[in-house]
């Protein structure tokens, strides 16, 4: 009897998983509006962490006005912008720690909210934030945040992810805690209406990327599975039009759907090697974060086929809406089809485009093999060998069925 229940235990279907979420999402056209109500819950001194673009299109005077219409006094941190390094980390974190406040509300992209988690968590984490860097290390919560999405990407605002740059050591690294969890956790597809052409794909292939590597994760569940397929229906049936007629609200409606469903499986399930590929190069190519995962999927989801076909089969049956013949037909379409779309929205496909030398590749690869804790939730392991294959493919921008 002890014995059939060790066996069982290793099943598939008799594991147990966790899955973390803000304790509010909400969701819709307009819900930005609710953003003053939401944060008179938590106190009537706030501190919105943005960036200067931002400021221009408007976005964050819309939000200044809904927190002072609750008579919240609004003060602001705006050195929130792309890949924030340590040092602005630590900006953010004096800013939070000086003023006093009784809330972060994170009104941005991606780079914007982490900024916001960390001056959320040092008001009452005072270590220097470099202790931090790693997973659940921040020891108590941080004060209230509400986090705001502008673009249809990262989806920080659901996740326990904050990424943080260090240029000096061409590394991108990350707080991972339940503590960066936001209080709310607003997704107003208006907000995003304004997103150029050129960051609308970047951050649509960074969505992409997120549910196609939470569903080849060894991390994955059904629930994170159900919510990244139906990701990847969304951005395949909406990036292009989102890309060429930006003021399209159903097609904008449906990418921040596709992103936040993209963001709660991610968030759960984790990244794998898409992401450390694009940790390979991005920091020292100044490569934006959207645009190196997307360049990197098409090749990892090759290089992961053999190690998950029936999943890679649903992979592209969501992303084209064909009906294959057989599971390794779908399965082997799923970069291609990846690939097609980085082309049709502008994006590059090799690492030649964005400035990396093809004597970079051995480097490259060795630079994966450090990146452990995303590497950890593959499918399928890798070698120094098959990294610098995956890395001469990446810059040639060939995928191997052209062999």
């Amino acid at each position: 009897m002890i014995r059939e229940l060790v066996q069982l235990s290793e099943l598939p279907f008799m594991k147990t998983h966790t899955f973390r979420l803000p304790k509010k999402t909400l969701f819709g056209i307009n819900a930005v509006e609710r953003v003053g109500s939401e944060a008179r819950e938590f106190g009537s001194r706030a501190l919105v962490v943005t960036d200067s673009n931002i400021q221009k299109a408007g976005l964050f005077d819309r939000v200044r006005e809904k927190l002072e219409d609750e008579e919240i006094e609004v003060n602001t941190f705006d050195e929130g912008g792309a890949e924030p390094t340590l040092e602005i980390a630590r900006s953010a974190a004096d800013a939070a720690r000086k003023g006093k406040y009784d809330l972060v509300v994170g009104l941005g992209g991606g780079s914007v909210m982490d900024m916001a988690k960390v001056a959320s968590i040092t008001v009452t984490n005072t270590k220097d934030i470099e202790e931090y860097l790693g997973v659940d290390k921040v020891e108590r919560p941080g004060i209230p945040m509400i986090l705001i999405s502008t673009t249809a990407g990262t989806a920080s605002e659901v996740t326990k992810n904050a990424i943080i740059v260090i240029p000096e050591q061409n590394l991108k690294t990350a707080i991972v805690s339940p503590h960066n969890l936001a209080d709310v956790a607003i997704i107003d597809p208006t907000m995003t209406l304004t997103v150029p052409p050129s960051v609308t794909a970047a951050t649509g292939l960074d969505a992409l990327s997120h549910a196609i590597e939470a569903v080849m994760s060894t991390g994955a569940n059904p629930v994170t599975d159900s919510l990244a397929l139906e990701s990847i229906r969304l951005i395949g049936g909406n990036l292009r039009q989102a890309y060429t007629h930006g003021d399209y609200l159903e097609a904008r409606y449906n990418m921040a759907l596709g992103c936040l469903m993209s963001g709660m499986a991610f968030g759960n399930a984790g990244v794998c090697i898409g992401h450390a590929a694009a940790y390979a190069f991005s920091v020292k190519h100044a490569v934006s974060h959207g645009v190196s995962c997307g360049l990197a999927l098409p090749y990892v989801i090759e290089f992961n086929l053999n190690a998950c076909i029936p999943k890679l089969a649903k992979v592209s049956e969501s992303l084209t809406g064909k009906t294959y013949l057989t599971m390794r037909e779908a399965a082997s379409d799923a970069a291609r089809s990846v690939w097609e779309l980085m082309k049709d929205v502008g994006l590059p496909t090799s690492l030649k485009e964005v400035g990396v030398a093809v004597e970079e590749v051995e480097e490259m690869a060795e630079n994966l093999l450090g990146i452990t804790r995303l590497l950890a939730s593959n499918p399928r392991k890798i070698t120094k060998e098959e990294a610098v294959l995956l890395f001469e493919r990446m810059w040639e921008g060939r995928l191997g069925e052209e062999d």
